[in-house]
């Protein structure tokens, strides 16, 4: 049994809703899919499929509490997490499920891609190379909280997402499953792809980063800490300079 929940917070109607059309064409049926909106302005409940459940929470919360709450509540076994402006291959669910029972893993990542006016692109796809702590720290090779499918005991095992980071919270809850010695199963054929669009983003404010940063310094050199610092105040000189001109 497999629940699919999608945080939603001022997100076009028209988002949302293909959004839960690609978890409705699954070839592999969720369980239930549940809506968490912790938008400013209300979803109408009237423009959602009937069979979604939807829950307010306070205006922007942030994703991580959103998701959490989501989990809380789940009925199901396994839990999965769309945004509401992106959407699922229709076998993302049954190849995601099937390479946890046939790998005996709690955990798979599947592939990343993005769209964009020129259609579907590959955009990221994790490697046993690349899924360690350190690379995590650094840099997202492509664990997202898209394409994503983990048992819910192993979710509540490592707290969740942590409610406290705006940003890098995917990458966080990864890392957190590595430190404790679980094995995370990959597959590129369970695809999850991306809306591409150039609305501000939570990564590119710096206070979010910085307390990414911060809390797994130890993770890393100390050389290679600084260097993200410095590259994370170098990238916020750079917006505010833009929003200036």
């Amino acid at each position: 049994m497999i629940t699919v929940i999608i945080p939603t917070c001022d997100r076009p109607i028209s988002f949302l809703n293909e959004a839960i059309a690609s978890v409705l064409n699954q070839s592999l049926t969720a369980c239930e899919i549940i809506i968490v909106d912790n938008g400013g302005l209300p979803v109408e409940e009237v423009n959602l499929n009937k069979q979604v459940k939807l829950f307010r929470l306070q205006p922007h919360v942030g994703p991580s509490r959103a998701r959490n709450f989501g989990a809380a509540i789940a009925k199901g076994d396994y839990l999965a997490f769309l945004d509401d402006d992106d959407f699922w291959d229709p076998n993302f669910l049954d190849i995601a499920y099937s390479t946890l029972k046939s790998e005996n893993t709690a955990c798979v990542y599947g592939r990343i891609d993005i769209w964009d006016e020129g259609g579907q692109k590959k955009f990221k796809q994790l490697s046993n190379a690349t899924l360690n702590i350190q690379t995590l720290v650094v840099r997202n090779p492509g664990t997202g909280g898209i394409n994503l499918l983990i048992e819910k005991k192993l979710f509540w095992l490592v707290g969740g997402f942590q409610n406290d980071l705006m940003t890098s919270e995917d990458k966080a809850l990864a890392i957190e499953i590595l430190k404790l010695g679980e094995k995370i199963s990959i597959n590129s054929k369970a695809i999850a792809i991306a809306r591409q669009h150039y609305e501000s983003s939570l990564s590119s404010r710096i206070l979010p980063r910085l307390r990414f940063i911060i809390r797994y310094r130890q993770e890393v050199p100390q050389l290679v800490f600084f260097k993200l610092v410095l590259r994370i105040f170098k990238l916020h000189l750079k917006s505010v300079f833009k929003l200036k001109t």
